[in-house]
């Protein structure tokens, strides 16, 4: 096996995170969701650079407490030691009732300059959709590392949580572009559509098509697996990507 790049690291600290926070907190009192959601448990191809999750009735200061615990636990460091990771600096920014958020500097073996990651709580309780189950054996196995199982968001959820995402930033982003590909690929169907989200939805179609090929490679091609990059480094390609996610939101409608 190669040596792993920095993406591949960051995806092992977050593996690494979940594994050990298990015997922190209850598992029914999280979920994945996001990048990591979909990397760890529909195959995406796309690396997340950040882990969110969402959580329940613990409070803030509890939840401060374990994961501060948990990053400085010697069974942690040196199960990131054993991969190469060290934990070079982290601090926790933001702390309210609604978002509890980690930022951390990873120093890796053989990289001259750390590399940055967030870890993100949203206090705002768990949606419809939650599944319990194991991390794909394949990633598992391509790091050699233990199975981690965990409570995280089904496809229609995660595409219902995309479809939000897409029309509520300020600006659009390619790489939820990416993901509702993947999840339109799966058959997901989002649950119930409110009016008010099939709104915006319609009036963004105009703006979907106007996210250009340049943004798509800065945002996603450099944060896919090695394997694909050539592939998706094409404009057709992603040209047939914004076309075929138009049409699976405009039959949603």
């Amino acid at each position: 096996m190669s040596p792993p790049t920095p993406q591949q690291q960051v995806e092992i600290f977050h593996l690494l995170f979940l594994r050990h926070l298990e015997s922190r907190l209850d598992k029914s009192l999280y979920a994945l969701k996001g990048g990591c959601n979909l990397r760890f448990f529909m195959r995406s191809i796309r690396y997340s650079e950040d882990m969110d999750l969402d959580i329940k009735i613990v409070a803030t200061g509890t939840l401060q407490k374990k994961v501060n615990a948990l990053l400085t636990a010697r069974p942690f460091q040196e199960a990131l030691r054993a991969k190469g990771i060290e934990i070079q600096q982290h601090s926790s920014p933001k702390q309210t009732d609604t978002t509890q958020r980690w930022k951390l500097q990873l120093k890796m073996a053989g990289a001259s300059l750390p590399v940055p990651t967030k870890i993100e709580f949203s206090r705002r309780g768990l949606q419809a959709g939650v599944e319990f189950g194991p991390v794909e054996p394949e990633i598992i196995r391509e790091y050699q590392l233990y199975q981690t199982l965990c409570s995280h968001y089904s496809k229609d959820a995660a595409c219902r949580q995309k479809l939000e995402a897409l029309v509520g930033r300020s600006e659009m982003q390619a790489r939820d572009l990416f993901d509702l590909k993947l999840l339109f690929d799966l058959g997901a169907r989002p649950f119930s559509l409110e009016k008010p989200l099939v709104e915006k939805l319609r009036t963004s179609m105009d703006a979907i098509t106007q996210i250009d090929f340049a943004i798509f490679k800065s945002q996603v091609v450099a944060y896919l697996t090695p394997a694909y990059q050539d592939y998706y480094t094409s404009p057709t390609v992603w040209n047939q990507i914004n076309a075929d996610v138009k049409q699976n939101i405009l039959g949603l409608l």
